[in-house]
């Protein structure tokens, strides 16, 4: 017998499919009768490409615009899945229940983050877009959807990207 999906987490990385995949993850919720966390990975930035900047600029004031820009990034970055997911809600669910829990913003590996939180929030499913970077339209998904899907310990709903 096959567990109930009382818990889900939307992967979202803030493209033009996001809107696409939140909607499918807020659908999911609403025919589980679940409830849903959205995260959001920002990616680490290069360690190579930081080094120049803080040698020009000292260490100590390139750690502290970091840190200043990514607490004003996370929290714009929050802001805006709020309002795409009360938009979603008003436009296409008749204004039903808001069944978001949480929205979570983090800096790190998008993989090894979606799989940490996946296991912390103890979720039944993990909703997430595909995407392709390769030189090939035919590509099943992205890299991140891959590593997850082959790593991850529950079911997944793969969302693939809008037709251009």
């Amino acid at each position: 017998m096959s567990k109930k999906i009382k818990q889900i987490l939307c992967c979202i990385a803030m493209r033009p499919s996001t809107e696409t995949v939140l909607f499918r993850g807020l659908l999911e919720a609403e025919a589980h009768d679940a409830t849903l966390d959205v995260l959001h990975i920002i990616p680490s930035y290069d360690s190579a490409m930081a080094t120049p900047i803080a040698s020009f600029m000292g260490e100590e004031k390139f750690r502290q615009l970091v840190e200043e820009h990514k607490e004003e990034t996370v929290a714009e970055i929050k802001r805006d899945i709020a309002q795409l997911k009360d938009r979603i809600i008003a436009e296409h669910l008749d204004g039903s229940v808001d069944r978001i829990r949480g929205i979570h913003v983090y800096e790190g590996d998008p993989e090894l983050e979606i799989l940490h939180m996946a296991d912390e929030l103890n979720v039944d499913m993990i909703v997430m877009g595909t995407h392709t970077k390769g030189l090939t339209p035919y590509t099943f998904m992205g890299s991140v959807a891959r590593k997850v899907l082959k790593r991850g310990r529950v079911p997944m709903l793969l969302v693939p990207p809008l037709k251009e």
